[in-house]
């Protein structure tokens, strides 16, 4: 071996190591993995919403379609879930007729792949991999009939709420499944907000 071939052959021993305590680095400094978030979407905690009507009802209007990309139909808590476990938990009736029902028109959630950079940071970073996209899309729907005869009425209130979360190539499964959690999480709270604004500005005749 020439004094060239030593001296090539030493650097990429020295390069090698360098690279194997590196991660070696990475590995001792990795932060444990933050708790799950809960894994079902509870409204109980919110105020009632009253209305002078004498039942609930909530039409699912949206089928999964059970392939890819989409991935709600893969867990128990989905878009459609949380727009039933809603109508349960805040609408209330007080009066001894009338009707509310919540069509719900799209409940998807679809998983993309995302493209990973190259050169070093795509070699030796943790890079994001996976992008989840959920909507859930309602309309609530109070009908109630008039004091004479043939008399009606009815007030409509659309929503439509989208929320998004992405996972690191290097989460672990149970990782994967809290980012889902979280997503409906942040889901939930967003169709709340949303669907109680619209009620409140577009339903006042019928609210108690």
């Amino acid at each position: 071996m020439t004094r060239v071939e030593k001296s090539a052959f030493s650097m990429l021993r020295r390069l090698g190591a360098v690279v194997f305590l590196g991660f070696l680095a990475a590995a001792c400094a990795k932060e444990p993995p933050a708790p799950a978030a809960p894994s079902s979407v509870s409204f109980e905690a919110r105020p009632a919403i009253r209305m002078n009507i004498a039942s609930v009802s909530v039409d699912s209007r949206f089928t999964p379609s059970g392939r890819e990309p989409y991935v709600e139909h893969l867990h128990r808590v989905s878009p459609s879930s949380i727009a039933q476990a809603w109508a349960r938990a805040r609408l209330v009736t007080t009066g001894n007729r009338g009707t509310a029902t919540l069509t719900v028109l799209d409940g998807t959630v679809i998983s993309e792949t995302l493209q990973k950079k190259g050169g070093l940071t795509g070699v030796f970073g943790d890079q994001l991999d996976t992008r989840l996209k959920a909507r859930l899309k309602a309309r609530l729907t109070v009908d109630l009939p008039g004091p004479n005869a043939g008399d009606f009425n009815s007030w409509t209130a659309d929503v439509d709420a989208n929320a998004e979360r992405t996972i690191l190539e290097s989460a672990s499964l149970n990782e994967r499944d809290a980012a889902y959690a979280a997503l409906m999480q942040s889901l939930a709270a967003k169709f709340d907000a949303a669907l109680t604004a619209e009620i409140e500005r577009s339903m006042g005749p019928v609210l108690r």
